[in-house]
């Protein structure tokens, strides 16, 4: 009469369990990768040059446009990150600058010019306690860039598409000063600036008389 088989039972894995175990592990590993792959998209917002318009102490406020501006109507919002693209940022300093619906800024002269004194289209703010912000402007117009500006002296006569210039800092990150830009503009793909970095292209949604964009920012920590 043979004897059944000694199984030790501290080895001994119903099958069934082990079927179970494994997909729970393979599971596991699909969720992670989605997981991780936002960790490895997680980038800084890209810079952008300062450009030559501008100007040192603009008013706080979140409505850049008055209510007789030309220009269709918008409202820009946005959260500022840290590092992660998870933790939102508190108290972050936001600068904000543009042109007029016809392409022109409150001055023509390059650098901190302060002889004007308004600041139209100009302003600052602080980012809420969730990160957040909001701003009340106008979609701005292209302009060619005028000849003889220090430093872009080779790209004059161009058109630079619509684009708002901002700069955010926040005291344990590193500053970042870019510019947003508005996707289906035409002259974004040949510009040296705008069609390089698609990351600073936002969409526009039309909300009845507004259009309404969302613009996040991640700023790199400063230790």
């Amino acid at each position: 009469m043979s004897k059944a088989p000694i199984v030790n039972p501290a080895v001994a894995i119903p099958r069934r369990v082990f079927l179970q175990g494994s997909a729970v592990m393979v599971g596991s590993a699909l969720l992670a990768r989605p997981i991780l792959a936002a960790k490895q998209l997680c980038h800084p917002t890209q810079s952008d040059i300062i450009g030559p318009y501008y100007r040192f102490g603009a008013p706080f406020r979140t409505q850049l446009a008055s209510l007789g501006e030309p220009g269709d109507r918008l409202v820009l919002t946005g959260t500022v990150f840290s590092s992660d693209c998870a933790m939102p940022l508190p108290g972050a300093l936001i600068e904000v600058w543009q042109a007029n619906a016809a392409g022109l800024y409150d001055t023509n002269k390059p650098g901190n010019f302060t002889e004007a004194r308004t600041f139209n289209l100009r302003g600052m703010l602080y980012t809420n306690e969730k990160g957040q912000y909001e701003i009340e402007t106008i979609v701005p117009g292209r302009y060619p860039i005028p000849p003889n500006l220090p430093g872009l002296e080779k790209y004059a006569g161009m058109t630079r598409p619509a684009h708002i210039h901002m700069r955010v800092m926040e005291s344990l990150h590193v500053p970042v000063t870019t510019q947003l830009y508005f996707k289906g503009d035409p002259f974004i793909a040949d510009d040296p600036w705008a069609g390089l970095k698609p990351s600073l292209v936002i969409d526009l949604k039309q909300d009845g008389k507004v259009r309404r964009g969302v613009f996040d920012v991640v700023l790199a920590r400063g230790f």
